[in-house]
């Protein structure tokens, strides 16, 4: 059989859009001879929709975008693709997550989605109802079995603890499916394609069937999906994938004898590399953004997000800004215009002392007896925000904030200052990760200016200061942030590791009274199991610590 994987980029709520992509794909499909065109899961909707899906005249928009789609197809090109089902009974939802199978201007089958998640970025149950039960479709001597993502991650002989009593896929091999077919829409984060393949071949082996699994391609806000579709032979060896982090259309053939494919995942700074550069191309793009601003420090971490805008939309749309004040060395400032050189990127610079002296003094009969600490420190991040803030407003740029996971997560950033912006590159990525990320985009020549990588990082806030006068050296702050944010360990746990109990209590101290910065924070592109932003979700006002 002949099948096209259609690994689309559908941006969320454009139904014709979406509609013309499924479309047009189907066509070139039907010119290849293909016997079928698989789509993404949600893919005329695109995924996540959220509450979209409760607005009744969305609902009616894609129902008939639906028919259209099911009625445009011919007989021997069959076509799967996702969208919204509706079946009001008065019970739940009445909402559905459903995989159509189209052939002949008809809809064949429609497969509802049985495992509905609810964990981590995930929040169906809110919306959508589970299937009441799988069916397999006959088509051209074939038994398919179709699927929609989280139903194919619950085989018994591969997960130790499963999430659902059920399993659908075991259900459509005891009703005689020999090709199955899962459209998914899976969120990338790191290590989690190598577990997918493992998984996947697991399941085509166990049951001696060709498996086809069709995922998405792009980014949606925080979440970034990374394409990679995959087919298995019956003996589950990978026969085909798709592109990375990119749209892409290949047919497969389940009859050819195909060289098994190996290399599954890249390195993490590769992988990290693109997932973030398409993180901020699709976030910029799918609203109509064309240009963005970018606060430039001389440290490492504007820097870095600098280079990756430059990567995503070419450096005649990324503009920076420098804003020196009486703290910033001159090192901070060549170092700048060095990466500016290097990127050939345009760049403006603003002093942020006037505005400082003259905020301090209409402040000093206030302040008067206090001496001066944090809030000057502020003040000046503050000001920084605002001028980002008016170029912005002023130009339409898109400002990109700068802060990585390890300031995020213990509150080493200012509120309504340098956290001020619209989307947070890197603060799924921790500092130490930073300085491997510099290294790897150097690996052929000297982008990001080795005096960047080899000072010592320091805010600039007041003389002399340095990020270790305030948090532990940043392997150790981030060896107890892993454990604690993505190993889900306790505070017992962490100490045995770092052998400083007082040093690990201050630390997950600092991350939990600094939800409320979080909270406040620009979505984070997510490359984690756990990064901050919907998948985390703690309470601002609570007392768990002190105890």
């Amino acid at each position: 059989m002949r099948i096209a994987l259609c690994q689309t980029n559908p941006v969320i709520g454009d139904i014709d859009g979406n509609k013309k992509v499924i479309l047009d794909l189907y066509q070139k499909a039907c010119d290849d001879k293909a016997d079928i065109a698989i789509f993404p899961e949600l893919s005329l909707l695109g995924y996540p929709p959220l509450d979209l899906v409760e607005k009744k005249e969305f609902r009616e928009y894609v129902k008939k975008a639906t028919a259209e789609i099911a009625a445009a197809t011919i007989e021997n090109t069959a076509i799967i693709f996702g969208s919204l089902h509706e079946d009001i009974d008065n019970v739940g939802t009445n909402l559905f997550n459903s995989a159509y199978f189209c052939e002949g201007g008809e809809v064949k089958l429609i497969q509802h989605k049985t495992l509905i998640p609810n964990y981590d970025v995930f929040d169906e149950m809110r919306y959508f109802e589970a299937a009441k039960d799988t069916a397999v479709i006959e088509y051209k001597g074939r038994k398919l079995g179709i699927s929609i993502c989280e139903d194919i991650w619950n085989d018994k002989d591969y997960w130790k603890v499963r999430l659902y009593p059920e399993d659908p896929i075991e259900k459509l091999i005891k009703k005689g499916a020999d090709l199955l077919i899962n459209i998914s829409a899976s969120p990338y984060s790191y290590g989690k394609r190598i577990e997918k393949e493992e998984m996947l071949s697991g399941l085509a082996k166990k049951y001696n069937s060709d498996l086809v699994y069709v995922n998405c391609a792009g980014a949606q806000t925080d979440l970034i999906f990374d394409g990679a579709s995959m087919c298995f032979d019956r003996k589950g060896r990978l026969s085909a994938i798709c592109n990375l982090y990119s749209e892409d259309y290949l047919v497969y053939n389940t009859e050819s004898a195909a060289e098994e494919i190996h290399l599954i995942e890249r390195a993490f700074c590769a992988e990290m590399h693109d997932a973030l550069a398409l993180g901020i191309k699709d976030y910029c793009r799918k609203p109509g953004f064309k240009k963005v601003l970018i606060g430039l420090s001389g440290g490492i971490d504007s820097a870095i997000v600098v280079y990756l805008a430059v990567k995503a939309l070419g450096a005649e749309n990324v503009n920076v800004v420098m804003m020196p004040s009486q703290y910033s060395s001159k090192g901070s400032i060549d170092d700048s215009v060095k990466l500016i050189e290097n990127l050939k990127i345009s760049a403006k610079t603003i002093s942020v002392e006037p505005v400082f002296d003259a905020v301090t003094e209409a402040l000093k009969p206030h302040f008067e007896g206090r001496p001066q600490d944090v809030t000057e420190e502020n003040l000046q991040s503050r000001i920084r925000g605002l001028y980002l803030m008016a170029i912005s407003n002023k130009f339409g740029y898109l400002l990109l904030t700068t802060g990585n996971k390890s300031e995020i997560a213990t509150g080493y950033a200012t509120l309504y200052g340098d956290m001020c912006g619209a989307l947070a590159v890197i603060g799924d990525v921790y500092k130490t990760d930073i300085y491997r990320l510099a290294e790897y985009i150097n690996r052929d020549s000297e982008i990001i200016p080795k005096e960047i990588i080899e000072k010592e990082p320091s805010a600039e806030l007041r003389h002399n200061q340095k990020d270790s006068d305030s948090l532990p050296p940043y392997e150790v702050l981030d060896a107890i942030l892993r454990m604690y944010l993505e190993e889900n360990k306790e505070s017992e746990e962490i100490s045995a590791v770092t052998g400083d109990a007082q040093l690990t209590k201050k630390v997950l101290r600092l991350v939990d009274i600094n939800e409320f910065k979080r909270k406040q924070a620009a979505p984070v592109l997510r490359i984690s199991y756990k990064a901050f932003g919907y998948g985390r979700r703690f309470p601002i006002v609570q007392k768990w610590r002190n105890q």
